[in-house]
C-alpha cells in the first residue's frame, strides 16, 4: 500500500491548526463533491481521499499517531503495546550466557537477530520492525522425520 500524505491531500502545512484543517476540508469537499462532478471518477476518488484525510487529521489522537508513525499510523496501538511488552518482559535485566570462547553473549540480542526484534539502533534504543501478517501452517511429520 502506497503512503498517502494527508497534509498534501488537504493542501495544508503539517503545522496547520484544527481551524485550518476544517477550512481546507470544506473548500476541497465543496469543489470535489460527487453531486457537482457526477461523471468524474477522478474527482470522486479525490473526494474520498479528502474525507479520509479530514477524518484522520481532524481527530487530535489520530493525527498524533499519523504524525508519529506515518503510513503505519493505524497500527500505532500494536506498536505501543509491543514496546510496553518488551519493556515489561525484560524488566531492565539482561540475560547472558557464557560461550565456549569465554565471552558473554546476550540472549535477547540473539533472539532479536533471529526472530526480527530489530536489535539496537542508535542511542541504545530498541527498534521494532513490523512487517506483514503472520502466516500459520500445519505440518505433519512422523517421528523419523
Amino acid at each position: 500500500m502506497e503512503f498517502i500524505d494527508y497534509y498534501k491531500i488537504l493542501e495544508i502545512d503539517k503545522k496547520a491548526s484544527q481551524a485550518d484543517i476544517k477550512k481546507a476540508y470544506r473548500k476541497l469537499a465543496r469543489k470535489l463533491h460527487p453531486d457537482l462532478n457526477p461523471n468524474d471518477k477522478s474527482a470522486q476518488q479525490k473526494f474520498q481521499q479528502v474525507n479520509e484525510a479530514n477524518e484522520v487529521l481532524s481527530d487530535p489522537e489520530k493525527r498524533k499517531k499519523y504524525d508519529q508513525y506515518g503510513k503505519d499510523w493505524e497500527h500505532a496501538d500494536a506498536f505501543e503495546e509491543a514496546k510496553r511488552n518488551q519493556r515489561s518482559s525484560s524488566g531492565g535485566r539482561r540475560n547472558t550466557y557464557s560461550t565456549s570462547g569465554g565471552g558473554n553473549e546476550d540472549f535477547s540480542d540473539f533472539f532479536e537477530s533471529m526472530f526480527g526484534g530489530g536489535g539496537y539502533s542508535g542511542g541504545g534504543r530498541r527498534s521494532t520492525q513490523f512487517k506483514g501478517q503472520d502466516l500459520n501452517a500445519t505440518l505433519k511429520l512422523n517421528m523419523l522425520d
